[in-house]
């Protein structure tokens, strides 16, 4: 039997693959990586042509001159069809005309459906060109370090569709781009469900009137945020809309018409304005009169060391009486400062604390008093909380935060006794103790818990992506 070993002839399992497989594998190289594999066979060489156009992944970091070569290629294949086109160019010298050889025209020509365009040169943005506009079978657009051209100016009333009706997902990262042009994209784009938007700038108000809009996610790079309409919101992201605004004042939150939004976050004192039909939460004026009962999930910001932080979130549970999850993180993640003197003893009966809320995340849990007491008041009231998890950053009593060693289990031991866990509303209530940010489960006031139980990460812009 080991005679036989290796007496057979060398099998191409490669080439036993049908060509949709190969298809499929060269499209996930680089175009130049893709190139090389021709010399294999002719097979080789006529699925490199249907691949390359099929999606074409035109990253070439080492060539200068990137935007010849990509025409060159499609006049080569005048006839493919292209359903999606990727474009990493970081070497196009600044006052390089990106509109040259009608490129991108041409994908619009073939029916592009994704387009992943990043062009940072040493943070110089060069601009999209206008034939962006012809790209009406456009389905997905993710630019990166780039700068959106002006507004067409010529009207949509003429025309059969809008430009980029098919839209339905835009990602935004680092470009620039004007307020009139992000309200262009909300108004015109009819099937947009998805848009996000990271290191934005020149865009001071962003004004949503969509009928098809799902998920809004930014880090709050504007001023002001109006939400107009938008029948079909469910999810509202500003990861730090707090620090952003007019002199970093916070941004200006104003939603009008949301009635499915289920999800919004993060909500912080420091927000320059916020409202909701007539309730207005200001620096000096908290006036609750129109509620949302659609929300479900929210994550604040408490600046506990502000006088009247516990009567601002009091608010805010009142304006969501049907909340069911609460994500807590505090403004000073880096040190730890003296909370305001305010007491949770005095509150009174509160809908959604006592007949809703089931889940409780601190996001940075120090075992700092203030936390402490809200986690004793929001578990010693819910009589339907499932669950309330800390995400330890470091052990209390001062030093540096360490995301690395977890609590000791004389410190875990001793927050047992301070949250007095055992005057829970819910029994059904579990507690649970996390290293950081992360999955891994320190404690659990259920050791079988650490089997079953399955915990997201903070609500943070990676985790978040839907």
């Amino acid at each position: 039997m080991a005679a036989d070993v290796g007496t057979d002839l060398p099998c191409d399992r490669l080439s036993d693959l049908p060509d949709a497989i190969l298809v499929s594998i060269l499209s996930l190289l680089r175009l130049d990586e893709a190139a090389r594999c021709t010399v294999l066979a002719p097979r080789w060489r006529r699925l490199f042509s249907s691949t390359l156009l099929l999606n074409f992944n035109a990253n070439m970091p080492d060539r200068l001159d990137t935007i010849g070569t990509v025409n060159s290629i499609l006049a080569a294949h005048p006839t493919a069809p292209v359903r999606s086109f990727r474009a990493s160019w970081r070497f196009i010298p600044p006052g390089k005309d990106l509109s040259s050889g009608g490129w991108l025209q041409e994908l619009a020509r073939r029916g592009v459906e994704e387009l992943f365009l990043d062009f940072d040169f040493h943070g110089w943005h060069h601009r999209i060109p206008d034939s962006l506009f012809d790209c009406s079978s456009l389905k997905r657009l993710r630019a990166s370090a780039c700068t959106f051209p002006d507004v067409p100016k010529a009207g949509f009333g003429a025309a059969p569709a809008p430009p980029l009706a098919r839209l339905t997902e835009i990602e935004l990262d680092w470009v620039v781009i004007s307020d009139a042009f992000v309200n262009f994209l909300l108004s015109q784009c009819t099937a947009l469900e998805r848009l996000s938007m990271y290191g934005t700038s020149n865009c001071g108000l962003v004004h949503v009137r969509s009928p098809s809009l799902k998920i809004l996610k930014s880090e709050g790079d504007f001023d002001k945020l109006f939400i107009e309409y938008a029948p079909n919101l469910e999810w509202l992201l500003g990861e730090y809309m707090h620090l952003k605004g007019e002199w970093s004042k916070g941004v200006c939150l104003k939603i009008a018409h949301a009635p499915k939004l289920k999800f919004m976050g993060y909500l912080s004192m420091n927000l320059h304005k916020f409202e909701i039909g007539e309730t207005m939460f200001t620096e000096h004026q908290i006036i609750v009169k129109t509620l949302m009962p659609s929300l479900k999930t929210l994550a604040i910001e408490v600046s506990y060391t502000y006088e009247g932080y516990i009567d601002w979130i009091i608010q805010l549970l009142n304006l969501f009486p049907c909340l069911e999850a609460l994500y807590i993180r505090s403004d000073t993640w880096s040190r730890i400062q003296a909370a305001a003197s305010e007491s949770w003893d005095v509150l009174r009966h509160n809908p959604c604390v006592h007949n809703h809320l089931e889940k409780v995340v601190f996001e940075a849990y120090r075992g700092q008093e203030w936390q402490q007491e809200m986690a004793k008041f929001l578990h010693g009231r819910s009589r339907v909380l499932k669950a309330v998890e800390f995400h330890c950053m470091r052990e209390s009593g001062g030093g540096t935060k360490d995301h690395t060693k977890p609590p000791s289990v004389e410190w875990v031991r001793k927050q047992q006794e301070l949250l007095c866990l055992d005057r829970r509303a819910s029994k059904d209530a579990r507690f649970l103790f996390f290293r950081g940010l992360g999955k891994t489960l320190i404690w659990s006031s259920r050791p079988s818990v650490k089997q079953c139980y399955q915990l997201p990460q903070g609500l943070s812009r990676t985790n978040l992506a839907l």
